[in-house]
């Protein structure tokens, strides 16, 4: 009886230890200093990494599995979220700099899917960005989703790949956003895994404005009343 209680003990142990490395996705995406979204907000996706301001590093991470070599070309996706129908898009929605290409939306995007699921993303307007990992890029392996935004904490260790890409997204307008995909010919990461801009900005109304106006006018009178 007692080694069956520490059969079973060591095989909890060894679940436990393992669980951790089955659980990571063969492709995941991550950004540094981001934060993982659950508030449900409509402005940008659920369930998503979002960017910690207009500009960023995206990192894509591959393991290496039956649908994911060092051989393979990737994709990275970027697709104007929300999601929108197919229209004549308006040059006031700027634009977005990725890995020092810069991607005009009215101009460089296309509509429709680019083989994804919609998760609530697509159809939209989209370009693709083509790469391949490099052996050279090593990091340590871990959960983007537990671990959101802390690439530098792993940058010591080795069994994912890894590639980094600038982001500029100062010239997209405050009415979209921008979500990443990473995919092969084979596979996609989950969309638990997924990544995202900073969302849309709110500009002020103009009668918020005249309020706050009215206001700051209202304190600077009350303060000089408490003068005399």
């Amino acid at each position: 009886m007692k080694k069956m209680i520490m059969l079973g003990f060591c095989m909890a142990i060894m679940f436990l230890w393992t669980a951790p490395i089955f659980a990571v996705p063969a492709l995941q995406l991550d950004i540094g200093g981001g934060y993982y979204n659950t508030t449900g907000n409509p402005l940008y996706d659920d369930e998503t990494i979002i960017a910690p301001g207009d500009i960023f590093t995206l990192y894509a991470l591959m393991k290496t599995s039956k649908k994911t070599s060092l051989q393979d070309l990737y994709y990275i996706s970027l697709a104007v979220y929300p999601g929108m129908q197919m229209t004549t898009l308006s040059p006031n929605y700027g634009s977005i700099t990725f890995d020092g290409q810069t991607f005009n939306v009215a101009q460089d995007l296309v509509y429709g899917n680019p083989g994804l699921p919609s998760h609530g993303v697509f159809d939209t307007y989209y370009a693709l960005y083509p790469f391949q990992f490099q052996s050279a890029n090593q990091v340590g392996v871990y959960n983007t989703q537990d671990n959101t935004g802390q690439f530098s904490l792993f940058t010591s260790g080795t069994g994912l790949y890894y590639a980094a890409f600038d982001v500029n997204t100062t010239s997209l307008s405050n009415d979209v956003s921008i979500h990443f995909d990473l995919f092969n010919d084979a596979t996609n990461a989950p969309f638990s895994h997924d990544a995202q801009s900073d969302p849309p900005g709110q500009v002020a109304e103009p009668a918020a404005l005249v309020l706050l106006g009215l206001g700051m006018i209202g304190l600077v009178g009350f303060r000089k009343r408490l003068q005399f």
